[in-house]
């Protein structure tokens, strides 16, 4: 009996081994229970009809960790109990993400091991998202200001503290962007919001900028910003694939990771037009991203085991195995792999 359970215990480490390698880092946020009557009846789903559990505060405490892709050297970062979203500059350097409660956000960045944690941000309304220069050294945000109109900016944040606003609301929601280079951020042309279908937002640019992918009657839908702005029309493609939300391109710009009633799927492009689709995962999932070279895919989805908190898998590009590479009692949020 004995001997059965390590035989076991062996084989599963040397497929674990064969499957997961070691490239890049993971950064998340891992979610626990507060220590408290109102943190174990979170938990248990027993709470107060006074208690509104919107306050999660209240019940929890969220901590950015990194961690290696096969699951080991996991290493928490942050104690302050309400860092979210973290992202890692495409050098592996630093970290931004944000922390506070709702309707005070502010932004940080810290370098990679967790020293000399910076505010460069400070209680804003919301920070809705924000994306590292390729050169690591700004990140452009999309922050959410507590008025009447025109609520929405973006602001360049230098990692020396320098900060650029764009005020208005126009091409807050997305629509700025870095340059190939990282040297400045582009504002798309007015034309392209004419051209375009009225209500679009959030449209993910590819590495090189040339590109657009967005959502459109539930639908995958691509672009070419410049040609656009030159006046041209716009109409969706033939066999455009069933699409409820967009995650991110991959590194090389040929294949976009989006999201199909849960599941996580992938679409290959070139030069404008969709040459195929894959399921990945064949089961529910969400925070997915693309591991730096392109051929694998990390996310979170639900623990295998039975347990109500969820765990990091990682998907083979090619051949779409599974891996799951945590087991624990806490849950992950936030999945950034750079």
């Amino acid at each position: 009996m004995h001997f059965k359970k390590m035989a076991c215990i062996f084989i599963f480490v040397i497929v674990f081994s064969e499957v997961v390698f070691a490239q890049g880092k993971l950064v998340f946020t891992m979610r626990e229970p507060l220590q408290t009557e109102g943190g174990f009846r979170g938990t248990v789903g027993r709470l107060e009809p006074k208690q509104n559990p919107d306050y999660w505060w209240d019940f929890y405490q969220y901590s950015i960790c990194t961690m290696n892709p096969d699951g080991t050297d996991l290493k928490r970062l942050t104690t302050d109990g309400t860092s979210r979203r973290p992202r890692m500059s495409p050098d592996g350097e630093r970290i931004a993400y944000t922390t506070g409660y709702s309707g005070k956000i502010s932004f940080n960045i810290m370098w990679a091991d967790g020293s000399e944690n910076e505010r460069y941000i400070k209680n804003v309304y919301n920070i809705h998202n924000f994306w590292w220069s390729p050169k690591s050294n700004a990140v452009l945000v999309v922050v959410e200001i507590d008025r009447d109109r025109d609520r929405f900016e973006n602001w360049e944040v230098n990692v020396t503290g320098k900060i650029k606003r764009w005020r208005s609301e126009r091409f807050a929601k997305g629509w700025l962007h870095w340059d190939e280079t990282g040297d400045k951020v582009i504002t798309p042309h007015n034309r392209l919001l004419k051209v375009l279908p009225e209500g679009i937002n959030w449209p993910k640019w590819s590495p090189d900028g040339k590109w657009i992918a967005f959502t459109y009657n539930r639908q995958l839908a691509l672009a070419e910003p410049d040609v656009i702005s030159l006046g041209r029309r716009w109409s969706l493609q033939d066999g455009e694939p069933p699409c409820d939300s967009i995650v991110e391109w991959s590194p090389d710009g040929k294949k976009i990771l989006f999201y199909v009633a849960g599941e996580i799927c992938i679409a290959l492009a070139d030069k404008g037009r969709f040459i195929g689709f894959r399921n990945m995962s064949l089961y529910k999932g969400r925070d997915a991203t693309w591991s730096p070279d392109g051929q694998h895919i990390a996310f979170i989805g639900a623990n295998t085991s039975g347990r109500r908190t969820s765990e990091i898998f990682i998907i083979d590009g090619k051949t779409r195995e599974m891996q799951q590479i945590t087991s624990s009692l806490n849950d992950y949020f936030d999945l950034h792999w750079r």
